[in-house]
Parts: structure tokens; sequence; C-alpha cells
């Protein structure tokens, strides 16, 4: 007999994470009422290159999803309790990260001498006259990138939020748009190869700076103002929200491997040996002479990215005071190295106070409140928060 029977196929649902380090995949036990229930999941790391040039990163990529979806297949439904009565998977979603995807907020307003009916027919006019412009105007979205996603954020009439600004009357509007754009041709490549094994009917692709903003929002309904930086292999990737709307997210190519690069130019440690000295780094628990050369590598290194990371910091477009809350992730024997190169920055001129930023890391348990895991679960937060986010939008 099998450990979870569900009573509608449409109940299991796929998730992916899909970053520029690692790839994640997870069968999920979804509940219109309940906290869903994480069933199983895998990561497969991307294999660290010395150089990453994009089409290499996408080969790489695309090879981790195939492992992922193969470990899925051949043991994901057996551990989750299926045996040979496996569900058939109608929906999957799918997490992009940098560089797989661009997050942009657009902001439309509109203001009358009268007080005008707000519409939805009103509605798409001001996005499809901003998204005219921006075609025109942003570099930052690549010719012929695909709209993955659009989302109303927040939603203003005449000073007042709402929820619901349809059939209104209103002199100002104001609205809140997030768009998702991946970059060209890589949503198809990433459907193939999913499709090939798990015949989902749908797949469905988000930002993940989208769902780290929806779920840190219900974790913490206080911080309607905070930072995130999620820093994978390739990549890190800042957003900012101010007034409970992600105002804007950029990146920089650095990340996790840019502290393998720097140990490995001067050390020849192998890639693969790289975790545990990042674990002695951060616990200041090594000895002898290679520990000694580590350690000054990784200060080098952490500060070359702590500069990267405060550059960015000040390029925020029309940002004159940042918030003082940071939300972290990354992968856990970095975490710590990269939280202290944070908190040694000196802040004082992106905030109001020149006290460091209150960093506040999401790992293990920290979306407990979200997701149910089992107890030998080894707990995945990137998995963890997609799966919360999967649930919320298929209520």
């Amino acid at each position: 007999m099998s450990l979870f029977s569900p009573q509608k196929d449409s109940d299991v649902f796929l998730v992916f994470d899909i970053g520029s380090g690692s790839v994640g995949g997870a069968l999920i036990l979804t509940s219109a009422t309940h906290t869903p229930t994480l069933l199983y999941s895998f990561r497969s790391e991307i294999p660290f290159q010395e150089e990453a040039t994009g089409l290499r990163l996408l080969s790489l990529m695309l090879r981790a999803l195939s492992q992922v979806v193969l470990a899925i297949v051949h043991e994901g439904f057996e551990v989750a309790g299926f045996g040979s009565h496996r569900p058939r998977i109608q929906e999957a979603l799918i997490s992009l990260s940098a560089p797989w995807v661009i997050s942009k907020t657009f902001f439309l307003r509109l203001r009358n001498k009268e007080p005008m009916l707000i519409t939805e027919d009103v509605f798409t006019g001001l996005l499809q006259e901003s998204e005219k412009n921006a075609e025109s105007e942003d570099k930052d979205i690549p010719k012929g990138s695909a709209q993955i996603e659009q989302k109303l954020i927040k939603s203003v009439l005449n000073g007042y939020e709402t929820s619901l600004p349809y059939g209104k009357l209103a002199y100002e509007a104001e609205f809140a748009v997030l768009g998702g754009f991946s970059v060209p041709r890589v949503t198809e490549k990433i459907t193939d190869t999913i499709t090939q094994l798990l015949h989902a009917k749908h797949l469905t692709f988000h930002s993940f700076s989208l769902i780290a903003f929806a779920m840190l929002r219900e974790l913490y309904p206080a911080e309607e103002n905070f930072l995130f930086a999620d820093i994978s292999g390739e990549q890190t990737e800042i957003s900012v929200a101010k007034k409970g709307v992600l105002v804007e997210t950029v990146t920089f190519p650095f990340g996790k491997n840019h502290l393998i690069r720097s140990l490995k130019k001067d050390t020849n440690i192998p890639a693969g040996g790289a975790s545990a000295l990042f674990k002695l780094y951060a616990e200041d628990a090594g000895t002898g002479r290679l520990f000694e050369r580590t350690k000054k590598l990784l200060d080098t290194a952490g500060k070359d990215w702590q500069t990267r990371f405060m550059k960015t910091l000040s390029d925020f477009s029309g940002e004159v005071f940042l918030p003082k809350t940071l939300f972290l992730t990354a992968d856990d024997d970095v975490l710590p190295i990269f939280k202290k190169a944070i908190a040694s920055g000196d802040v004082s001129s992106f905030t109001i106070s020149s006290s460091p930023f209150r960093i506040i890391p999401v790992q293990g348990g920290t979306l407990s409140p979200l997701i149910r895991t089992g107890t030998s679960y080894s707990h995945d937060p990137f998995i963890e928060m997609v799966s919360a986010f999967a649930n919320r939008v298929r209520r």
C-alpha cells in the first residue's frame, strides 16, 4: 500500500530550481487547505569550470537537469511511497535564477482631472505602453528573450493601496508589475529535457527573485523594506523591496565559483576539495601553512566580492537609502564567508544609520512554517521556497 494516496492526480506536483551552480528538483504533495508536503528532492551540481562561457554553462546546466529528472523517475516515486502506483504528473513549476532570467519591475501611473473607472482594459493599455517604451529603452533585456511571467504586485488608487482595483473610480492610479524574461531559447531546452521522461502537460516558469520575495513577505510580514541576496555558483543576484514592492533586481558575475577559482589558482586544490577549506576558514579552525595560505586567499576573494557587492548597491537606480534588513541565500559551505563579507562592509552611504546590515540567512529550517518535510530529509532552502510558492499559486 502506498504511503500517500492523493484523491486527484494533480495533487502531486513537480518543482525545479535552476541556478548557475546547481539544479534541484522535487515531488511535492500540494493542498488547498494544509501545508504542502515535500515528498522527495534531489540536487545535482553543475560541474565547476575554469571559464564559464554562456554556451558551455547552458550545456552543463541541461546535463545537471537531466540527472535530476532521471533521479525523480528512477527513485523519486519509490522514495515518496507510491511504489508501482505512480501518479500522473500534470504540472511542473520551474524557478530560474541568474543568468537564465532577468527580472524587471514596471511602474504604471495614471492621473486625470476627472475620476476614471479603472478596468482591466485601462490597466492593459498602461502596461502595453510601458512595455513598448521598455523595448526601445531597456538594454538589460536581450533581444529574443521570452517573457515567462507578469504579476501585479501592488495597486494604489487615490493614494490608498487596494488588492481589488478594477471597477473603482480614481483620479490617480499606480500599479507595480513584475516581469520575468528568460534568455533566448532556454525555456524550450528546459522543457524538452523535463518532458522527455516526465510527461507533465503544463509547465510554468518563474523568476527566483519573485518566489523569494513572495515567500519572505509571508514569513516576515512586518518586513516591508528589505534586501535579498542570492549567491550561486557563477552569479550574485540582489533584489530590493520597499513598501512591500519588489522595486529592482540586479546581478553581477561573482559567486561561489569565484572563491574556488581563487583557491585553485594559487594552491592547485581541486574544486571538490574546496568545501572542506571553506568550512575550516569559516570556523577559523585550521592550522599549518596551507590553512594560512588559504585564509589569505579567501580574505582577498571575499574583499573582491564585497567590492562588487557594494558597487552594485550604489548603482540601484533612484534609491537614496536602502533597507537595513538583508536576507541571504547561499550554499551552506560558503554562506558564512559571504555573511562575513557583507557584515564587514561600510554601508553608511546606503542606509540612514552607519550600523551594519541586519543579516538573516535563509537556510535549513527557515521555511518550516510553509512546508512539511520528513525527519530524515536534508534541508534544501531553495527547493523548499519554490515548493511553498508552487502550493500558493495552485490554490
